[in-house]
Parts: structure tokens; sequence; C-alpha cells
């Protein structure tokens, strides 16, 4: 029953949807996407899945829409294009799936005369068919292929028969299979039918959490962008919490932590007015933080930069790439907005912390309840109580060697933390200093930085962590013959740099695998004890086990 204080409950509709109707509600204006959503941010090659999964007729995922007559201010643009104002009410806004949609709009809605040039922001709009692979792709900066179908000429019938023509003056040995082929795609395009969930009426309160509800499995609207839709203000106060998140991540490249997960800044936020990290109660979140969430942003941003800078210069983390867990992030913010001048005891049992739950894992198995408790340990320590962390922190049990080398595995972080940069100053194969931050990097994928010395697929023992090693790409040169190579006058100081005993490098040698990696794991299995005898943290029971998929970059 509504009582007469409340708002009347909306109305929630599944269907479906062909995308030239919803093209047609946004040509008019009429389906737009509300500005507390974050901007574009799909990369091509996002851009082009979305429309290789309606080619094969997958699903790609639900549209949540929401019809209201209330005021909502909202974006001019609909991906690339202008979009009209609404003529009359009530106007639809995308609450989840934006990126999925402006991506269909714009590639199939573009104009002719829309830019084709060098920049990411123009080209990525310009999306192809190859009618002879069926593969969607870009062509950035050149002139396309007359097997390129443009997908903006898919849906308009007089320029789809402009470019049949010309794919029959330009191919006229492969005409009829190749229109055959861009007929199919386009019909494809057209009968595809999304799934759409429209609620009618209501609050943008009652939305946010009829999509919570929905979503609690893979949802793709995250926390910060709930809270986001319910704090956006206008006007002399205007706050937008996903673009101050975004401003927060910008800073953080300072420290090499940019990919630091929204998520965890999110939680780093509302650590920092003391509420309940793990709330799912938005509404409550919301109404809790509305008018104090600028300033409590400003100071979870000052506790996370000095956490990166306290991790990079003082504990040896060079980034967010191997981080083990980002909770450590938001527990050493949290610390470090209450405290921004720790002395020397407070860093070093903060650093001996670190590497206590790195090497624990304690953060993999951690519930709410521990986490918030944990969160209070850090507020205690920071108000100078030294006695706070308790002695669980450090009495293990320590995790053993990983037998699998997986950078989702916090193990294997840690593994790799310990030996690269606080026990080893890996060199290149001349003997100059490696830039191991530069090799991480500059590889979007950052476990291709690691190199296979033996093949993947030799053997089990191919995977173990000792088979992989950080060097630079030399064309057309193994990592294993890079090794082989590396001059008399220089070797044993660039094998001991990558923890490689003469041993290991002399089964190198005899192309003798198994004799390689098991005497290098037992090498950098020895310094990893080293290194945990000097913190004072107990010794793993076990030689080696397994490397847990842990990491809670979310």
């Amino acid at each position: 029953m509504v009582t007469p204080n409340e708002p009347p409950p909306p109305i929630v509709k599944p269907e479906v949807a062909l995308l030239e109707d919803l093209f047609g509600e946004i040509t008019a204006g009429k389906l737009r996407i509300p500005r507390f959503q974050r901007p574009f941010v799909w990369r091509p090659e996002d851009m082009l899945a979305v429309f290789d999964s309606i080619r094969r007729g997958y699903p790609i995922g639900n549209l949540l829409l929401w019809d209201t007559t209330e005021p909502v201010q909202s974006l001019d643009r609909f991906g690339p294009l202008d979009l009209r104002r609404p003529e009359t009410s009530p106007v639809t806004y995308v609450l989840d799936g934006q990126q999925r949609l402006s991506t269909l709009f714009g590639a199939l809605r573009l104009p002719l005369d829309f830019p084709r040039d060098a920049q990411l922001h123009n080209w990525r709009w310009w999306i192809f068919y190859d009618l002879r692979t069926h593969e969607f792709v870009h062509v950035p900066n050149k002139e396309p292929a007359a097997h390129l179908f443009p997908l903006r000429a898919m849906l308009r019938t007089m320029d789809f028969l402009q470019v049949s023509r010309a794919v029959v003056e330009k191919l006229p040995q492969e005409a009829d299979a190749l229109v055959a082929e861009a007929e199919g795609i386009a019909q494809k395009i057209k009968s595809y039918k999304l799934a759409v969930t429209r609620i009618q009426g209501g609050t943008l309160e009652q939305a946010v959490d009829i999509f919570s509800r929905l979503n609690t499995k893979g949802q793709s609207m995250t926390p910060d962008q709930m809270l986001a839709a319910l704090t956006y203000r206008e006007g002399d106060n205007a706050f937008n919490l996903a673009d101050r998140i975004d401003r927060v991540q910008e800073q953080l490249a300072g420290y090499h932590f940019e990919g630091l997960a929204r998520s965890a800044i999110f939680r780093a936020t509302v650590a920092a007015a003391s509420a309940d990290v793990h709330s799912t109660d938005w509404a409550h979140l919301a109404k809790t933080l509305h008018h104090a969430l600028p300033a409590t942003v400003d100071a979870a941003e000052a506790g996370l930069l000095r956490a990166a800078r306290f991790l990079l210069e003082e504990v040896g983390v060079p980034g967010d790439k191997l981080l083990p867990y980002a909770n450590q992030m938001v527990l050493l913010g949290e610390f470090f907005h209450r405290k921004p001048e720790p002395d020397a005891d407070e860093k070093s049992l903060l650093r001996r912390w670190f590497w206590a739950t790195s090497f624990s894992g304690w953060f993999a198995g951690a519930n709410t309840t521990q986490i918030n408790d944990a969160l209070d340990e850090m507020r205690q320590l920071a108000r100078g109580d030294l006695s706070t962390l308790s002695r669980e922190w450090f009495s293990g049990p320590t995790r053993p060697y990983p037998q699998r080398f997986d950078l989702r595995s916090a193990r294997v972080r840690t593994l790799l933390l310990t030996t690269l940069f606080c026990r080893l100053s890996p060199l290149d194969t001349d003997g100059s200093p490696l830039d191991v931050r530069r090799l991480l990097w500059e590889q979007e994928k950052s476990y291709l930085a690691f190199r296979h010395v033996f093949p993947a697929g030799s053997g089990a023992l191919a995977s173990n962590p000792a088979n992989r090693v950080l060097l630079p790409i030399v064309p057309g040169k193994a990592a294993r013959a890079q090794l082989l190579a590396i001059p008399d006058g220089v070797r044993d100081r660039v094998l001991a740099s990558h923890g490689i005993p003469l041993e290991a490098f002399e089964a190198l040698r005899r192309n003798d695998r198994s004799g390689f990696v098991e005497a290098r794991a037992a090498h950098l299995a020895q310094v990893e004890r080293a290194f945990l005898n000097e913190l004072g943290l107990p010794l793993p029971a076990q030689e080696a086990g397994e490397a847990e998929v842990d990491t809670d970059g979310d």
C-alpha cells in the first residue's frame, strides 16, 4: 500500500525492440542519455565486438530505459550525433546500455559527411563489414577497399544500393557473392531484437533501486554510477560523481595507479565518510553523503594519492598492474587521508602489513564485516595506536610459491613484486638497467611483457612463473635465444638480476626444460623466503602451491 507521502510505484515492463524503432526514438529526441552517465568510453574493439555478436545472433545484454515526466538533465548528443530537443513529454532515459546503444546508433546512422580522419573520436564510428572475411573492421586514416561495406549504408536503402553498385563495378567477378553477403548482414541487423526493460513513471531513486534489484548478478551499472545518478546536480553547486572519479584516476596516473578500479575509488570515498563500503542501499547512501560528497571525494583523493606514493616509493609497487588487491589501496587511502604524514614506525608497520596481506591472501577471503573492521583498525592506527593492527595480520599462513603464471593471481603478483622490484633489479642483455615499468606499461595486456623461455605448449612446467622472463622484444629472436646470447663479460650479473642461477642457465644451454624451470623456481622461492625472514613474517608450510585467481581489481 502506498502512503500519502510516497510516490506511486513505477511500472516495470520487459519487452523486445527492433533497432530501427529505438533509433526513431533517438532521432526524435525522445530517447536520451542523462548527464550523470559516463561519456562514451568504449574502445574500438568493443564496438566491433557488439556487431559481431549481432552477426552471430548472440544476445548483447539488456537495455534499461526509464520513461518519465520528471525533469532530468541530459546530453545533447547520442554517440557522435547531435540530438533535437524533445517537443513533448514523457522522455525516455537510458539507465543502462548506453555504450552499446551509442555504438549501434552512431555506426548505423552516421552521416556521409562525418569526418573520417586520424582522430580516434571520428574514425571509430566508421565501421565496415569485410564481405570477404566476414569480420567487422575499422580502417583509420586510409581509403577502404571495395569489399569493405560501410555500416552506415546497411539500413539506408539508397545508400545500400549505391555501395552495392560500387562493389559490382570494382569487383565484377565476386560481385554476386559479395552483394548477397551484404544483404544477409543487413537483414540480420534489421531483424535483430534487443531485450529491453522499461520503467514507466516513478522517481529516479525508484528507477535506480529497481535496476540494482534486477541486476544483482553481472550488473554493468556500477555502484559509483548508481550513486552518481542519485547525487548529480547542476548550477552553482554542480557535482557529478562519475566525472570526479575520472579526475581521481587522472591524478593517480602521476604514480602509475591510473588503472585503479573505479569501484575501489568509490569504496575509498564511502570509507572517507565512515560509511559502510559495501552498502547497496543507494538511496540511503545518497541521502547520507549528498551535500558532503564533494568534500568527501576530495578527502578520499588526497588519501589515495598519498597511498599511491607510499606504495611506489617506499614499498616498491610500480603501479596498479602489479597491485595484489585493490582493497589494499582502499585501506591505505583511509589511513593516509586521516594521517597525511605518518612517522617512521607507522610507515614500517604499514609496509609490513602490505606484504603480510599480499602473501597470505587475506583480502581474497575477507567478508564485508572483516573489511569494515579492518578500516576501523586503520582509523585507530591513524590516531596513533600502533597496537591496533592485530597479530592475526602477521601470523600467516603464508601462501607458497605459485606453480602457475597468471597475473589475475595476487600471489603471482606478489612473487613478481618481491623478485623484480624488492630483491632483484633486472638488467637488459647488454648489462644496462632495464626499465621494468616501461616494459609493463607499454603492453596493453601486462602478461605479454613476461615472455616464455620455453614455448607455452612444452609441458606442465611451461606454465610455471620460472619459465617467464621480463625482457624487451627483439624482432625474430625468442627469449631463450636472447638469454643464451648474453655476452660473457656481463652474463653473471644479468642472469643474477633475473633470478637465474648458474644451474638453471646450464640447463638452458642443454635445452633441458624441466631442469631450467625446477632450478629457477627453487631459486625464486628462496629469494622470497629471505624476504619474508627480513619482514619477520612466517614462511610457507609447503614448497609450492596453486595460483588462485583472486585479485579484486573489478
